[in-house]
């Protein structure tokens, strides 16, 4: 309906031009119908026409008594647009990917003039089809409506159709599980309805049922819609807020807003959290901090590859963000991971025409004008490295500071790893590695895990001891003696009150010596 209105609009106002954005020719051509027979009972009536460059040129029906028919089969698009100027009656003509011909600066011209010429009259051209970058000489001509997935809704109504179709057609051969209906509507929130349609006929094949099965066959297929969009990564959270040691407070944090993400929570007047900006040294966590999140919440996972959003065509980098926001959109509620935002948006850029700041105010816009349940967890390294406009508020609904796990959090550490790996150690022994491991990160305890792991192993296969760990944390070089300036600087930003600590204060361990131990 809101691309309808939006083609409604366009046509009542005699524009002569929409670029109607989507990957769903069929569902495009539904509004473009209803749009226009909606128009019908003006004084001056609309008639629908319909090109591409295998089909050529053809005049479709408004309703079911009238047969559609060719006009020009095939022909070109300069052909097609000759043929609208010509014309005497009010023609709206779908232009269907015209993106290959529109690259001859002949073709652009020639649209240019069929623009002109349908301005202000009851003609209007609608170019259908993906994200394109408009030349400048057509930007003033065409309005930009999109066409936007299936909603919640749709799907669900489209999915209860299906059902009863198929319970028609295949009487006695399939099973449909009235009650799973919905939560397969919802598991296909982000796919459209032709998807939609091959997967409950792929369950209906399967598995003789439209079930549980039929489910699991959405998230697969939308993990595939994620990965084609080639900026976006889908990921299975493989643990919890239980498997992270340390970071009470954005734990604590998190466990207040689980339940957030629904119908209860809106009629209460709360609006779904925007997200969290995690800063901190590497190795604290960060990153495994937003998929528990994911996991805690039992929300799909989507990382955004910043890397993979800049290409070398013109307005693709612009295109790749927009495809990927609208894809995480259409899959909400979800969490969107931007790991190391600093690397793709931070200073030192400027070389690439200005690229990356409109892409970085892009998804500035989308980060503080959100309305999709897409909460955020941006990671970065380098707190000099963050623009400042991406620590205003509104952005984000916290900034938390990641430090170093304290003495329990690295003995809550060391226990998630060493029984990962089949090891139980008594907590008082676990303490006393605690101790001797003062200033290290979590990923540097997993690395002295695996490296004890390892040793144990070479000698003879024998199982691992105290020893072992000591001796591995003793040789570890930890990155707060590599890099001890810039711990103590996010430690004093985060005093500043720019930011809330992750967890627990470290004060008590900034003058913990490691314990010497003899192995």
């Amino acid at each position: 309906m809101q691309a309808i209105h939006a083609l409604l609009a366009a046509l009542k106002a005699r524009l002569p031009g929409v670029h109607l954005r989507t990957l769903e020719e069929a569902r495009a051509i539904v509004a473009l119908r209803q749009a226009v027979q909606a128009l019908s009972g003006q004084l001056v009536p609309r008639v629908l026409w319909r090109w591409s460059s295998a089909s050529g040129l053809q005049r479709l029906s408004l309703d079911d008594e009238e047969p559609e028919r060719p006009l020009q089969d095939p022909c070109g698009l300069d052909e097609a647009l000759n043929a609208f100027r010509k014309t005497q009656e009010n023609v709206v003509l779908a232009l269907l990917d015209p993106w290959a011909e529109l690259s001859n600066p002949i073709f652009v011209r020639a649209l240019r003039e069929a623009l002109a010429h349908a301005r202000g009259s009851g003609k209007a051209l609608v170019l259908v089809g993906r994200d394109w970058r408009i030349p400048a000489e057509l930007q003033s001509d065409l309005f930009i409506a999109d066409l936007p997935l299936p909603t919640r809704g749709e799907l669900c109504e489209y999915v209860q159709s299906l059902a009863v179709l198929y319970r028609e057609q295949l009487a006695g051969k399939v099973t449909v599980d009235e009650a799973t209906l919905p939560a397969l509507a919802r598991a296909c929130q982000g796919l459209t309805l032709d998807e939609t349609r091959n997967l409950v006929a792929l369950s209906l094949v399967n598995h003789r049922a439209l079930g549980p099965d039929a489910i699991r066959l959405a998230i697969r297929e939308k993990r595939q819609i994620v990965r084609r969009t080639g900026v976006l990564e889908y990921e299975e959270p493989e643990h919890g807020m239980a498997d992270i040691g340390g970071l009470e407070n954005l734990k604590s944090w998190i466990a207040k807003r689980t339940s957030l993400f629904g119908d209860a929570a809106r009629a209460a007047g709360i609006l779904p959290p925007k997200g969290v900006l995690l800063v901190g040294v590497p190795g604290t966590g960060k990153t495994l901090a937003a998929r528990a999140v994911a996991a805690a919440w039992r929300l799909p996972l989507v990382r955004l590859d910043a890397g993979r959003l800049f290409g070398s065509l013109v307005g693709e980098s612009e295109s790749n963000l927009r495809q990927a926001i609208r894809t995480a959109e259409a899959i909400a509620p979800c969490v969107v991971l931007v790991d190391e935002v600093e690397k793709a948006f931070g200073p030192g850029g400027g070389h690439d025409g200005g690229t990356a700041q409109r892409v970085f105010g892009a998804l500035l816009t989308w980060l503080s004008d959100k309305k999709a349940e897409c909460f955020v967890v941006a990671t970065a390294n380098e707190i000099g490295a963050l623009p400042p406009e991406l620590l205003r508020k509104g952005r984000f609904d916290e900034i938390f500071a990641v430090d170093l796990p304290g003495t329990e959090a690295r003995a809550e550490i060391l226990r998630i790893h060493l029984e990962r790996a089949g090891q139980r150690f008594e907590p008082a022994n676990l303490l006393d590695l605690a101790h001797a491991c003062a200033g290290f990160t979590g990923a540097e305890l997993e690395a002295a895990v695996q490296n004890a792991l390892v040793e144990a192993f070479h000698d003879r296969m024998r199982k691992l001891d105290l020893q072992d760990v000591l001796k591995a944390l003793r040789e570890t070089v930890p990155l707060s003696k590599t890099m001890p300036e810039k711990i103590e600087a996010l430690r004093d930003w985060c005093r500043s009150g720019r930011a809330v600590a992750a967890g627990l204060s470290l004060e008590s361990d900034r003058s913990r010596q490691p314990v010497a131990v003899e192995v």
